[in-house]
């Protein structure tokens, strides 16, 4: 046989839902998940033992500044291991160390953040006009005031046509041309009629386009999403951002010297997982850096016991990694369990497993919006429309028919009557 009932040491950690370790008081700890089914079909074919070995100090694989490795890529590169599971983002900094397996599946690395909501806004009534709007107009309302007070001043001292009247001009006229409301009297003068001429011209262009708009953004709230990219997470500053320690995000981000990676090292907090923060980021409202497949699954199970989406992910991946166990150098095992490596992913087993687990986060996958809220509310026991409307129209057929029948009987009843009159009559 293969390797005629060797025993391998393979490091594991925690990763739901590839590995799961329970731990127990006298046995230890015990291990699961989809990795450990394939590593037990390894076994049978390859006729060979195992023994799960966890890092002591729970990292997947990075380099420290004195040179040497830590976690599970450590453990093999020290022959302490025999393999790994991981999965295990493919790197250079750790080929230098240990050797890949083929590849197992490509995943994107990437923000997961709570998912923006539609909030209340003091201020809603003035963004159907940009600020620059505001600002034209509001300049232009003054300079016509400071034009007409000037022109009223003229008209006194000047004793032209006018002179001590109020109809010259009155500030208020203004005003009241923006909000659309009549005032009496009228301007007398042809130059004071032609300041509220083109006033009132631009007041109902502006009011009719503000209406629109506003309706507009009534109808279809638009819920803001402030990130969905790194530089928007860095340029946002109103959330914080962690990202998990002893992964290949976390050599990424400590080599940087400059730049946003740097930025987001210096400023950035460090979690063990996203498994474990997921309930915190609910509540403490922070954004976390890790690969999509993680994040799907807690949506994916989020939403199988909240029924809501509770997260969001940023449009704009980090990068892209491809996925694969890890060896130590020129292992004598890579070829063999890359054979039944091939034959799990061309069966589809990888695949299908990524879809089992992650089902019910394509729901949650949508932008934030009322899109959302009519998807969620799509199961909702009220009758439709259509049904209500053909409620109503058997309704009415069968107080029709009933109301027939009646005045037929009337009318039978009538008739019977009349003929009995009659019949006592000719008696």
């Amino acid at each position: 046989m293969a390797l005629s009932g060797t025993h391998l040491r393979v490091a594991a950690e925690v990763w739901v839902p590839w590995v799961k370790i329970e731990q127990h008081i006298q046995v230890g700890f015990t291990t699961s998940g989809i990795l450990i089914e394939f590593l037990d079909l390894f076994a049978s074919k390859l006729n060979f033992t195992y023994s799960v070995v966890r890092p002591a100090d729970r990292e997947w694989g990075r380099i420290l500044p004195n040179g040497t490795m830590t976690g599970m890529v450590g453990m093999c590169a020290r022959q302490e291991a025999d393999m790994a599971l991981g999965p295990f983002s493919v790197t250079y900094m750790r080929s230098q160390f240990a050797d890949f397996s083929e590849i197992l599946y490509m995943d994107n690395f990437g923000i997961f953040l709570p998912r923006p909501r539609l909030e209340r806004d003091l201020f809603s009534f003035v963004k159907p006009f940009p600020w620059e709007v505001w600002t034209v107009l509001l300049v232009l309302l003054m300079l016509s005031v400071c034009l007409g007070v000037v022109m009223k001043w003229l008209t006194n001292a000047l004793n032209l046509p006018g002179t001590g009247s109020d109809l010259v001009f009155k500030p208020n006229w203004l005003f009241k041309l923006l909000l659309l409301k009549p005032f009496n009297p009228e301007p007398s003068l042809l130059k004071s009629r032609v300041i509220v001429g083109t006033w009132l011209v631009t007041s109902l262009i502006l009011c009719t386009a503000y209406q629109g708009v506003l309706t507009s953004m009534l109808a279809a709230p638009y819920v803001n999403i402030p990130v969905n990219s790194l530089e928007d997470l860095v340029a946002y500053r109103h959330i914080p951002y962690a990202f998990e320690y002893g992964t290949a995000l976390h050599q990424l981000f400590t080599e940087a010297t400059s730049g946003m990676f740097k930025t987001v090292h210096d400023n950035a907090f460090q979690v063990t997982s996203l498994f474990e923060e997921w309930e915190r980021i609910k509540v403490e409202r922070f954004a976390l850096l890790c690969d999509f497949f993680s994040m799907k699954k807690v949506m994916s199970d989020d939403y199988s016991t909240t029924s809501q989406c509770n997260f969001y992910i940023a449009k704009e991946a980090i990068y892209v990694n491809p996925m694969a166990f890890v060896f130590p150098k020129k292992s004598h095992l890579i070829p063999k369990i890359n054979k039944w490596v091939g034959i799990l992913k061309e069966s589809g087993l990888f695949a299908h497993y990524i879809s089992q687990y992650t089902s019910n986060a394509t729901h949650c996958l949508v932008p934030p919006g009322p899109l959302v809220k009519k998807m969620v509310s799509q199961p909702s026991s009220s009758p439709s429309l259509t049904s209500r409307a053909s409620s109503l129209f058997l309704e009415s057929v069968l107080y029709s028919a009933w109301w027939c029948s009646y005045w037929r009987r009337l009318c039978i009843q009538s008739t019977t009557r009349q003929n009995i009159k009659q019949n006592l009559n000719f008696i």
